[in-house]
């Protein structure tokens, strides 16, 4: 692998953990109640689909803009 190829790699590793970071964010800002009791009962799968549909919305809003 060369370098060019790792920084590339190492750039896109650091776009998506930052756009997952604030989806999560996002998700404790606008709605902590039901984040808070899906922790509480271990149901990460359904804060997963919330960060996955934040992400698509946003996604989806970026590429009407263009």
């Amino acid at each position: 692998m060369s370098s060019k190829v790792a920084l590339q790699l190492n750039a896109m590793v650091g776009v998506a953990s930052t756009l997952m970071a604030t989806a999560v964010m996002w998700l404790m800002l606008t709605r902590p109640a039901e984040v808070a009791s899906e922790v509480a009962q271990h149901g990460y799968g359904a804060i997963a689909l919330s960060v996955a549909a934040e992400l698509t919305g946003w996604l989806h809003t970026l590429l009407r803009f263009l």
